[in-house]
């Protein structure tokens, strides 16, 4: 991958350029990148989680990844370059507050009861959301798409039917109520104002998210009984590898990849990081799936799959700017 792409200033690469062609070890190296980082970041969660409370660790994250994100844009655009027009902070803040402040808050309050790999297959309902809202708001889905959204509850309905290993219905309802807050979120961010400026955007949608966190985190009382003394070494390196790899590094390899791939190839994501992400907690966690969540994530990733396929044709001309879409984690 041409990481020149990735650092050159606004400047020498205006938004309304096409997107120069990447040839196909990029374009795989890039994928792969994505796949394991994304998929990997469950896991991450799952670690830091062992001795850092949920909000303290989330809020954290995000208003460091956010202090980093403004000082490379700093750097590349200068400081002038992070200041937004008023018509954009409704945008900026619904997004920020949605995606990044409640929907990463609930998956990690959820994810201290319920394992990697079956809250990576409850995740992977996400885009199945998006799709019901749109029922609602318009523009209406495919036929086709609508068969996969139904397919997909019906998935999720049999995650939840019967009581298996890892099964514990609170953690799975907090899961999936981040999903339906992420997809909230993002169906608002694709009709209000965005920042054109992808690396800015993101930035200031996760201060505003972090810093809802942390007023969470205040109120609830988990930041008075937390010790740092307390955090463990692989809490500090899964924490560090969320902040810095999962949600910077990801997110910048992920644009890359809306400038240089096909959507539908892009979005891939959503139905290869569960399975990441249900390897990675057998090998590390020693966590295992029963037959029915394999059915039943089986039939998940196939609606996703079927959902992606029918829809992303209908934007072949790509998002329009600050319109990144990314998946909750």
């Amino acid at each position: 991958m041409d990481t020149a792409d990735l650092t050159r200033p606004a400047a020498a690469r205006h938004p309304a350029d096409p997107p120069r062609p990447a040839g196909p070890m990029a374009l795989a190296v890039g994928l792969g990148a994505v796949y394991l980082i994304w998929g990997s970041t469950y896991l991450g969660n799952r670690m830091a989680l062992d001795s850092i409370p949920p909000l303290v660790a989330t809020s954290a994250r995000f208003l460091a990844a956010a202090l980093l994100l403004f000082a490379v844009a700093a750097l590349w655009r200068g400081p002038a370059g992070l200041l937004l027009p008023r018509r954009q902070w409704t945008g900026v803040g619904a997004s920020g507050l949605l995606m990044v402040g409640a929907g990463s808050a609930l998956l990690a309050l959820g994810q201290q009861y319920v394992p990697t790999g079956l809250t990576s297959l409850l995740v992977a309902g996400m885009p199945l959301w998006v799709l019901v809202l749109r029922l609602v708001v318009g523009p209406r889905p495919s036929p086709l798409a609508a068969v996969g959204v139904l397919g997909g509850v019906v998935g999720l309905a049999l995650l939840f039917a019967v009581p298996t290993q890892g099964w514990h219905l609170g953690g799975m309802l907090l899961v999936v109520l981040s999903t339906m807050v992420w997809a909230l979120g993002s169906t608002l961010s694709q009709r209000l104002r965005m920042p054109a400026d992808h690396l800015v955007g993101t930035g200031w949608q996760m201060l505003v998210g972090g810093l809802a966190v942390a007023v969470a985190s205040v109120a609830s009382g988990e930041l008075g009984g937390f010790r740092l003394s307390e955090v463990t070494g692989r809490s500090w390196l899964a924490w560090t590898y969320l902040m810095l790899v999962s949600t910077v590094v990801g997110f910048s390899v992920y644009t890359w990849l809306l400038r240089n791939a096909p959507i539908q190839l892009a979005s891939t994501y959503a139905y290869v990081n569960p399975v990441v992400a249900v390897l990675l907690g057998m090998m590390v966690l020693d966590e295992s799936l029963s037959g029915r969540q394999v059915l039943a994530g089986a039939v998940v990733l196939a609606s996703v799959a079927l959902v992606i396929a029918r829809e992303r044709p209908r934007q072949a001309d790509g998002l329009p700017p600050g319109k990144t879409p990314v998946a909750p984690a």
